[in-house]
C-alpha cells in the first residue's frame, strides 16, 4: 500500500494468513509545513513500504477470463518500460488507478490502524490465486505528479513478480538484493526507506530490497549481473525506468524551491526599493530645508543696499571638494544651481523608484501564485498532508 507521510513512529502490521498486502510510503518532508514566507522544507518524494506477510507459495492459477485494461492503465504501463510477460502479469493484476477516497477503501485492510496521519497512495494484495492478485495506484490530481504512478506502480508490480518466484529462486533472489544493497552508498535513502519498511518483520526484508532496488536505484558499477538479468524479465530498460523515480521525487522538491526563490527575489527588491524610498525621502527633505535658506538668504540680499552687496564673501563647502570662498552674489548663483541639479534628481529617481515598486509587487505576486501553487502541488500528492500557511 502506497502511503504518503510525515514520518510518524513506525507500527508495524500483523502478518496477515491469506494475503500479502504490501504498502509503498512517499515519504519525507512532502507533507511539512509550507510558511508564508516560502521557509519550506525542500521534500523528496521517497518510496517505503510497510512490511507483508511470509510470502504464500501461489497455487497454480486456473484459466479465467480477465477484464481488459482500462485506457489508463494501458497508458501508464506504456510508461513502465515492462516486458511482454510484465505487462502480462501487471494486467493480470486489474491495475487501477484511483482518487484518494477510492485508495483508502480499496487498500483500508493494508493500512495500520494508527496512522492517520499517512495516506495511502496505493497497494499490491496478493493471494493465494494469482487472478485474485490486485494493483492499486494512487492517481494524483496533477499532471505534474504522473510520473511518481511509474515508480508506485513498477515497486507493486516487483512486490507481485517476487510472490510468483519459486521457492528456489527466491532464494537465490534474496541473496542478490542483499548483495546488490550492500553496494549501494550509504547515504542513499533507499536504506532508510528499505529499514522503514521491514521494521519489526526482517522477513520482508528481501521482498521489499527486491522491489526498492528494482524501481529506484542503478549504480554506475551495476547491480550483481544475475540480479539485472532477473529485472531484465520484467523491465526491458530499467536505467530509465530509473530515471522516472528521479524525476518524479524532484517535482515538488522544484517547486517549492521555485517558490523560495521567487519569494528571495521579491524580498531582496522590497528590501531595495525600501532603503531607497527611504533615501528619496530624506533627500527631499534636504532639498526643502536647503531650498528654504537659500530663500531667506536671497531675500536678505535683495534687501541689502546695492553698494553694500559686493563687501560680503561667503565660503561655501562643495560634497568631496576643497572649501570655496566667491562673493556673496556668486554663493546665491551656485547655490541656485546645486539646488536645480539637486530637484533634476529627485525628480528622475522618483518615477524609476515607483518602477521599481511595481516590479516587486508583481514579484510578490507572482511568489505568492508560486507558493499556492506548491501548497496545491504538496496536496495533490497527499492529501492528508498538514500544511501550516
Amino acid at each position: 500500500m502506497t502511503l504518503v507521510e510525515q514520518r510518524p513512529p513506525f507500527r508495524p502490521r500483523r502478518p496477515r494468513q491469506r494475503t500479502a498486502r504490501t504498502a509503498i510510503i512517499i515519504a519525507g518532508a512532502l507533507a511539512g509545513a509550507l510558511a508564508l514566507t516560502a521557509c519550506v522544507g525542500h521534500p523528496q518524494l521517497q518510496l517505503h513500504t510497510y512490511p507483508s506477510p511470509a510470502p504464500v507459495v501461489p497455487a497454480t492459477p486456473t484459466a479465467v477470463a480477465l477484464p481488459l485494461p482500462d485506457a489508463e492503465a494501458v497508458a501508464l504501463a506504456d510508461r513502465m518500460f515492462l516486458t511482454a510477460d510484465s505487462r502480462t502479469m501487471f494486467y493480470e493484476t486489474q491495475p487501477t488507478l484511483a482518487d484518494a477516497e477510492e485508495i483508502e477503501t480499496a487498500c483500508a485492510d493494508a493500512r495500520d490502524a494508527d496512522a492517520d496521519d499517512r495516506f495511502t497512495g496505493g497497494c499490491f494484495i496478493g493471494t493465494r490465486h494469482r487472478d485474485a492478485d490486485r494493483i492499486f495506484i494512487f492517481r494524483p490530481g496533477d499532471e505534474r505528479l504522473v510520473e511518481s504512478m511509474v515508480t508506485v506502480a513498477a515497486h507493486e508490480l516487483l512486490h507481485a513478480a517476487y510472490a510468483r518466484l519459486s521457492t528456489l529462486e527466491r532464494a537465490t533472489v534474496d541473496d542478490l538484493v542483499a548483495e546488490a544493497a550492500a553496494r549501494v552508498p550509504a547515504d542513499d535513502p533507499v536504506h532508510e526507506q528499505i529499514e522503514w519498511s521491514t521494521r519489526g518483520d526482517a522477513t520482508q526484508r528481501a521482498t521489499e530490497q527486491f522491489a526498492y532496488l528494482g524501481s529506484q536505484v542503478a549504480l554506475p558499477s551495476g547491480f550483481p549481473a544475475q540480479l539485472e538479468d532477473v529485472y531484465a524479465r520484467f523491465f526491458t530498460d530499467r536505467t530509465a525506468l530509473v530515471d522516472t523515480h528521479r524525476r518524479a521525487i524532484t517535482v515538488v522538491q522544484d517547486t517549492i524551491a521555485a517558490a523560495d526563490a521567487a519569494f528571495a527575489s521579491a524580498a531582496a527588491q522590497e528590501s531595495q526599493n525600501a532603503h531607497d524610498r527611504a533615501q528619496l525621502d530624506a533627500d527631499r527633505r534636504g532639498y526643502e530645508t536647503a531650498l528654504a535658506t537659500y530663500s531667506t538668504d536671497v531675500e536678505r540680499f535683495n534687501a541689502m543696499p546695492v553698494e553694500e552687496r559686493s563687501r560680503w564673501q561667503a565660503t561655501l563647502q562643495p560634497a568631496g571638494a576643497e572649501p570655496v570662498t566667491m562673493s556673496w552674489e556668486a554663493s546665491l548663483t551656485y547655490r541656485h544651481d546645486e539646488l536645480e541639479r539637486f530637484r533634476s534628481d529627485l525628480e528622475a529617481r522618483a518615477p524609476t523608484l515607483s518602477g521599481a515598486e511595481a516590479t516587486a509587487a508583481g514579484l510578490r505576486a507572482d511568489a505568492e501564485q508560486r507558493h499556492a501553487d506548491a501548497i496545491a502541488l504538496v496536496r495533490a500528492a497527499n492529501p492528508n498532508a498538514v500544511i501550516q500557511e
